[in-house]
């Protein structure tokens, strides 16, 4: 039998480098978008995606999330660590 151990790198948000931080970001609005129903969303979310459908533009709905939602985005990304590359550390 053998025992094997790896050892990971593991950050804080605030540690990350600054283009993996937007990566982190942009993976959580991807991942509200993706998964989280729209009655579901916290009431800036509903404005956000409800702007972009306002103006036609559902495509930019990540960017009004972003501009509506940056404090309740860091407050959620900030509650995880994370691997040098951006991916949330689940071990």
């Amino acid at each position: 039998m053998t025992i094997v151990t790896k050892t990971y790198k593991v950050y804080s948000f605030i540690e990350l480098s600054d283009d993996v931080k937007s990566k982190v970001i942009n993976d959580y609005i991807n991942f509200i978008l993706e998964v989280i129903s729209y009655d579901k969303m916290s009431i800036d979310m509903k404005k956000a995606i409800d702007k972009a459908n306002s103006m036609q533009t559902p495509w930019f709905a990540g960017s009004y999330i972003y501009e509506y939602c940056l404090n309740e985005i860091m407050e959620n990304v900030n509650q995880y660590e994370y691997l040098e590359n951006g991916d949330i550390f689940n071990e």
